[in-house]
């Protein structure tokens, strides 16, 4: 998986106008979700699932995710993580929130394969992120009649973004890990308004990761789901308690891994 020039992207994301970027952010704001429509091109796609295809093999056919710029780097995805106009956007997504500059360019990228009986263990597994901005890029999505197509499910800005991370990472302890049966409740998710989201591969996805309590739905272990998320924007990026939360993290997934 090659680094290719057949993205549109950067012609594309270049033309959001701050008009339009200020259209997305109210989107965000007022429905949870903002979209950008058809701008992954289909042979960017056909190419990440060919990819996929073959790591699923090497992973036994179970979940599997991979994290941070290594994993990018001269692939496909390369162009956009890189484009000018996307950094830009997201930039003013960030400031527009936030009142602030950014504290960093990065963006960390994570590709997610759900799949197999362990794609079921990371169902419904409601978290903030510890960004402030999230772009969500679905590759494979199940499509098949009667199959599940794991939608994305939110209670959308469900908080305020936390300026201090011991504030954040207290809070992502009781929500996530001690209140977790919770959200997963019909009845709570139909009293609090939780929306589904359905996902088309080829579009972007725009939401509040810090303010948004965000899971997938399940897939069948025989289905592949697969996304890209592209995080921006860490308000705690130099925090001391940063290495906490990244330990939890870690250690969250493995224990999923291991059960």
């Amino acid at each position: 998986m090659t680094a290719t020039n057949e993205w549109a992207a950067s012609e594309g994301f270049a033309a959001v106008s701050p008009a339009s970027a200020q259209a997305l952010a109210r989107s965000m704001d007022h429905y949870g979700v903002g979209v950008l429509h058809e701008i992954v091109p289909a042979a960017i796609l056909a190419k990440l699932r060919s990819f996929i295809e073959q790591q699923i093999e090497q992973h036994g056919g179970q979940y599997f995710s991979f994290e941070g710029k290594s994993w990018i780097t001269g692939t496909c995805l390369q162009p956009l993580f890189e484009d000018a106009g996307l950094q830009g956007l997201l930039r003013s997504l960030y400031e527009r929130k936030m009142r602030a500059s950014p504290p960093s360019r990065r963006i960390f990228p994570v590709l997610r394969v759900l799949t197999g009986t362990h794609g079921l263990r990371h169902a419904l597994n409601f978290h903030y992120d510890s960004y402030v901005v999230t772009v969500l890029i679905p590759i494979l999505i199940p499509h098949a009649p009667g199959e599940p197509p794991g939608h994305l499910v939110m209670f959308p800005n469900l908080r305020n973004a936390r300026r201090f991370a011991v504030v954040n990472i207290l809070e992502k302890l009781l929500v996530e890990k001690l209140l977790k049966r919770l959200w997963r409740n019909e009845g709570v998710q139909q009293r609090m308004s939780a929306k589904l989201i359905p996902l088309t591969p080829g579009n972007l996805y725009f939401f509040w990761g810090m303010r948004s309590l965000h899971a997938n739905q399940a897939c069948l272990p025989t289905s592949v789901r697969s996304t890209v998320l592209l995080h921006f924007g860490d308000p705690h990026e130099d925090s001391v308690f940063k290495g906490l939360s990244q330990h939890m993290h870690a250690r969250r997934l493995r224990r999923m891994a291991r059960d």
